[in-house]
């Protein structure tokens, strides 16, 4: 078994390897395009393989290498990569950037370097500034030295003759957004944004460094670092310690978007949003300099802090108070009403739980935390004998009631405006019908929480004829049948309802991973491939 080791190299690439495997650890291949990214001998700057991307103008695409690596949000980073273009005139992009991926704001590009007209350019604080004129068929090494709180990099630029000095050499150049505290956790290699590119270029040696020894998770499968089960467990093993309590993963959690972050920054007031999350009280007396609105939402995180902890102190009339303060300050941040929900069932108040939990559908659906949060609120509400009698009513008698609106509730597209659509179709019992829908969905991840994974695939079995009865879409509960196989490491029955679903949804990308993984627990390598890389693309030799 792989052992975890400690290194300051994140990402290291010479693309000589045979195993250089797309994944969400490693790097995605987008080639959807006319043009491709390809391993390939023809050049390289070391070794004998480098990586070459083909863009064709007008196919309504680019091509990419996108790579992935731990988020860094302090710090220095340092970048390392070489490249060299066939054609100088043709645009290409090679960029570093973060959570809010190729974006010119905050957490967006950190690092960006094009091409126009035979000439590299870097975007530094939102203007564009020439650098060298560029030769064909010409490597070039590119050194970044990113200081991320203060959001300025070194660049230095070398030619192929190492015995001559740095074709150019600039130090504190400001990031692309001209943000401070911009993090990162992914690279890009792309021709251009217009699509009137057709540029061939090649990448070869791509290393980043950072200044500290970090502990990585070994591989347990090509380019991921976790099965797709092993999400669910750790946030399992998390809400054990503290049920009730949903965990933030991240700053938009709370509202906070670039633009907001910037306005810390402008304030000196990163330190006291820090000292939130770190445990430390509120103190409006450190935030003389702070406007209002920033005031405003530093004060949402502390009360949502308070409500976390005297939710795990089952107080959960003091906790909703806090969780509720906190959303009405700052209705922009999700997990305070989600939060608030989870008071709410603490207090047994069902009828607020059913109404307000459709509300949060569209924007929780597909975080894992939902999840999780449905199981604590069937386990809470103890009625869940009743997601049996939507099974056992006749199908004739519950066809009659479902018109276009109700399809739509059990098909999943469930946001506000069905909400409003129900409440004015069926005014007597929308409430009803959100009930029903909700105790189905609860039911099935009560069991899972509960580790009951035969009884959760039997319930997931029956929702599937019930759906076929009806008319309705089966794909979704045929996945989680296969999800509760696959938790009682059933795999070949997860197989065979993933690839049902699959069927149905040809779309649906989590199945797609989640074949990925059977196929690797069953050592069928070139399958797990075939399914990973319908997501994450392929780098392969032509």
């Amino acid at each position: 078994m792989a052992q975890e080791v400690s290194s300051n190299v994140v990402v290291s690439y010479s693309f000589d390897d045979d195993n250089v495997a797309t994944g969400p650890d490693t790097f995605r291949v987008f080639n959807f395009a006319k043009g491709n990214v390809n391993l390939t001998t023809t050049y390289c700057h070391s070794g004998y393989r480098s990586v070459e991307l083909r863009d064709v103008a007008g196919d309504k695409a680019f091509p990419e290498l996108q790579g992935y690596f731990p988020l860094r949000q302090k710090g220095h980073l340092f970048a390392h990569f070489a490249f060299m273009t066939t054609s100088p005139n043709e645009p290409l992009n090679m960029a570093l950037a973060g959570p809010q991926w190729f974006t010119v704001r905050k957490d967006g590009i950190g690092f960006w370097l094009s091409t126009e007209d035979g000439v590299l350019y870097q975007h530094s604080d939102k203007s564009i500034e020439k650098l060298i004129p560029l030769e064909p068929f010409e490597w070039y090494t590119v050194d970044v030295a990113y200081r991320i709180e203060e959001g300025t990099y070194d660049l230095t630029i070398s030619g192929e003759d190492n015995s001559r000095p740095p074709l150019i050499s600039l130090l504190r150049q400001k990031n692309a957004s001209g943000v401070a505290g911009s993090a990162v956790d992914k690279f890009s290699f792309i021709g251009d944004l217009e699509d009137k590119s057709n540029v061939t270029y090649y990448v070869d040696d791509v290393v980043v460094s950072i200044d500290q020894l970090i502990t990585q998770k070994p591989f347990i499968a090509p380019g991921r670092r976790k099965l797709f089960v092993d999400r669910w467990n750790d946030y399992y093993k998390g809400m054990l310690k503290h049920p009730n309590v949903i965990p933030a993963i991240g700053l938009s959690d709370f509202g906070l978007q670039a633009e907001e972050l910037r306005s810390f920054k402008r304030e000196g007031i990163v330190g006291a949003l820090e000292g939130l999350l770190n445990g430390k009280p509120f103190d409006s007396a450190l935030l003389t300099n702070a406007s209002p609105n920033n005031v405003r939402l530093l004060h949402a995180i502390s009360l949502w802090m308070l409500g976390n902890d005297e939710l795990a102190r089952r107080q959960p009339a003091a906790a909703l108070e806090n969780f509720e303060e906190a959303a009405r300050q700052a209705p922009e941040g999700k997990i305070y009403q989600l939060s608030s929900v989870l008071a709410l069932a603490a207090l047994e108040r069902w009828a607020e739980v059913d109404a307000r939990i459709p509300l949060l559908y569209a924007d929780w659906h597909n975080d894992v935390r939902f999840a999780i949060a449905s199981a604590m609120i069937g386990v809470a509400k103890g009625n869940l004998s009743e997601a049996e009698r939507w099974l056992r009513e006749p199908a004739e008698l519950i066809s009659t009631q479902l018109d276009d609106t109700v399809r739509r509730l059990w098909s999943g597209q469930i946001d506000e405006d069905l909400v409003s659509d129900l409440k004015k179709l069926h005014p007597l019992n929308w409430r009803q019908y959100i009930e029903d829908w909700l105790i189905c969905e609860q039911y099935y991840f009560v069991l899972l929480w509960q580790r009951s994974f035969d009884l959760a695939q039997q319930y997931a079995f029956r929702m599937v004829e019930r759906h076929k009865q009806l008319g309705l879409p089966t794909w979704l509960w045929r996945e989680r049948a296969g999800d509760a196989a696959f938790h009682a490491q059933s795999y070949r029955e997860a197989l065979r309802l993933y690839e049902e679903s699959l069927k149905e949804n040809v779309n649906n990308t989590s199945v797609l991973l989640k074949l990925s993984d059977v196929y690797f627990l069953f050592g069928d390598l070139e399958k797990e491939q075939v399914y990973r890389e319908k997501v994450y693309g392929t780098l392969r030799s032509y």
